[in-house]
């Protein structure tokens, strides 16, 4: 399936309530609604796929099929608590399952971790964020790789893919606690280590 889109789209940053929308109506069999979804969210899917698998080719593979198994089950398709996090969460899925192909399960979730989020952001876009000076970026680089993955993946989710604090709990399968103590010790650490007050 190629997503074509007929109704002209306005690239808008979506709220909640849009991406509802668009949820209901590709599971009314919408291809534009599908198609909106897709281009709405690929830039984020694929700058995250690319963190859990860094093949361009791979990940820009897996959104279609996500995508393509979307509209294949649209009917059987429930409401999503959040759309967004939703296809996050079945895009890892399936890059994870191309991960197991090639290793075994605990090499796997090793392999993942290690290097889904070694290099999760890079200096200009948390300069951006933090608004630091230039000389800042070696201990900003620094700090970054003080955190742990699970910190640089809820830190990742929540800055770059602007992912709720809820829909972060569904991606990375934790509780809503855990992304708290996660995010907070993460910007705690990055602080201290970049001499912030």
């Amino acid at each position: 399936m190629h997503l074509q889109v007929t109704k002209p789209l306005t690239l808008s940053n979506p709220g909640k309530l849009e991406y509802e929308e668009l949820w209901t109506e590709v599971r009314h069999g919408d291809k534009d609604a599908l198609a909106r979804l897709f281009c709405l969210n690929y830039s984020l899917l694929f700058n995250y796929g690319y963190k859990i698998i860094a093949n361009e080719a791979l990940v820009k593979d897996c959104i279609q099929d996500l995508f393509l198994i979307i509209w294949r089950r649209h009917e059987h398709l429930n409401d999503a608590y959040s759309v967004k996090a939703y296809l996050i969460q079945s895009l890892r899925r399936l890059l994870l399952k191309d991960l197991s192909k090639q290793e075994n399960r605990s090499e796997r979730n090793e392999v993942f971790m290690y290097r889904a989020f070694e290099n999760i952001y890079n200096v200009e876009e948390l300069m951006i964020h933090f608004e630091v000076e230039v000389e800042q970026k070696q201990k900003l680089k620094e700090a970054i790789q003080s955190l742990n993955n699970r910190e640089r993946e809820a830190i990742f989710l929540k800055f770059y893919g602007g992912a709720s604090n809820q829909e972060i709990a569904q991606i990375m399968n934790i509780n809503i606690q855990s992304v708290y103590n996660h995010i907070s010790k993460a910007l705690n650490n990055l602080k201290a280590f970049i001499n912030f007050v």
